[in-house]
């Protein structure tokens, strides 16, 4: 018959006992301080340091003299291309970049967050790094046009990609 707990505790000798009891007592006390005061603590000083920072830095920025206004006039903003000036632009690119484009087709015209967005889908083949240039090349000199969307798929021959692309170009719009 094997003893239970209660009766093992009992066949000790009570300096054993008070031992056992010492060492439980001094892991609970290592748990608490590790848990319940140690982190909170390293938490509040991490708090205090970044306070101090903050109140550092604000105290630099109003001692700091504010700013002249900026000039009144605004820059022009980019006139958007027309559909077909886009396209023209977007295959002039891609015969410079090695890319084939297949198809360009505009798409519909609607307002979104106040600005009318042009739509234009196009279908191109070309080598990874050609179209990476490519589309390089639109977003640098296009500066009112987005890429909406981009599908790039593996091609039949070889190396070359298939790209499916629509451009987005903005403007603002027309108050009645």
């Amino acid at each position: 018959m094997k003893p239970t707990f209660q009766q093992t505790l009992a066949a000790m000798p009570a300096r054993q006992l008070n031992m056992l009891a010492i060492g439980v007592i001094l892991i609970a006390a290592a748990l608490v301080w590790t848990l319940a005061i140690r982190a909170p603590l390293a938490n509040l000083r991490q708090q205090q340091l970044r306070l101090a920072t903050l109140e550092a830095t604000s105290a630099v920025m109003v001692a700091a003299p504010i700013p002249a206004a900026a000039p009144a006039g605004l820059p022009e903003p980019v006139a958007p291309p027309s559909p077909l000036d886009l396209i023209a632009a977007v295959s002039a690119g891609a015969h410079d970049a090695g890319v084939t484009v297949a198809r360009a087709v505009p798409g519909p015209e609607r307002v979104v967050a106040g600005l009318r967005q042009q739509t234009l889908e196009i279908e191109a083949s070309g080598g990874y790094g050609d179209i990476l240039a490519w589309l390089d090349g639109i977003e640098a000199s296009q500066p009112a046009v987005g890429i909406l969307r981009l599908e790039l798929r593996p091609g039949e021959d070889g190396p070359r990609r298939q790209v499916r692309l629509q451009l987005a170009a903005y403007s603002a719009e027309a108050k009645p």
